[in-house]
C-alpha cells in the first residue's frame, strides 16, 4: 500500500499558503471593499514583511493588483481561485456536518485546514456523498443512527 504524501499528489496552481492570503483578500474586499498589506497581514496573523512577500508572490502570479502603499486587488484569475475555495469550503463544511455529524464551530474551523490541502476528486466525491444522502433520506437516517451508536460505544 502506498504511503501517502501531500506531494505526490496533482501540482496545485497555487500554494495552500498563497491560498490562505487569496481567501483573505477576498473576505477582506467583501467586508471593507477595500484591503491594504497591514488589514492583510493582520488577517492571516503574519507580519507585514511577510503579507507583503506574499502579495508580491501574488502579484507576479497576476493573482491580485497592488502598487506600492496603495490597496490590494483580486484580479479576475485570483477571484476565481477566491471562488473555487468558497465552493470547496462549503463542500467540506456540509459533509463534516451532515454525514459525520460534527457540531458546527468544529466543522468550520476542519473545513478550512481541510480545503487547502485536499484534491478537487476527493472534495467532489465527497460532495457527492452527501448530495446522495440528501437524495436519500432514510439512508441518511440509517447512517446517522449507526454513526450515532458507533460513537457512543
Amino acid at each position: 500500500m502506498p504511503t501517502f504524501s501531500p506531494s505526490t499528489g496533482p501540482p496545485r496552481d497555487v500554494s495552500p499558503s498563497l491560498e490562505q492570503y487569496i481567501e483573505a483578500i477576498a473576505d477582506l474586499l467583501t467586508r471593507e471593499k477595500v484591503c491594504s498589506v497591514s488589514d492583510i497581514a493582520e488577517q492571516v496573523q503574519v507580519s507585514r514583511p511577510a503579507a507583503s512577500r506574499a502579495v508580491r508572490e501574488l502579484g507576479e502570479q497576476a493573482l491580485v493588483e497592488h502598487r506600492s502603499y496603495g490597496y490590494v486587488d483580486l484580479t479576475p484569475k485570483g477571484q476565481s481561485i477566491a471562488d473555487k475555495l468558497t465552493a470547496r469550503h462549503a463542500v467540506l463544511y456540509d459533509f463534516l456536518r451532515e454525514v459525520l455529524l460534527f457540531d458546527d464551530e468544529w466543522a468550520d474551523q476542519e473545513a478550512c485546514r481541510l480545503e487547502h490541502q485536499v484534491d478537487d476528486a476527493l472534495v467532489d466525491r465527497l460532495s457527492q456523498l452527501s448530495n446522495f444522502f440528501a437524495a436519500n433520506e432514510e439512508m441518511g437516517a440509517q447512517w446517522a443512527r449507526k454513526l450515532r451508536r458507533t460513537l457512543k460505544q
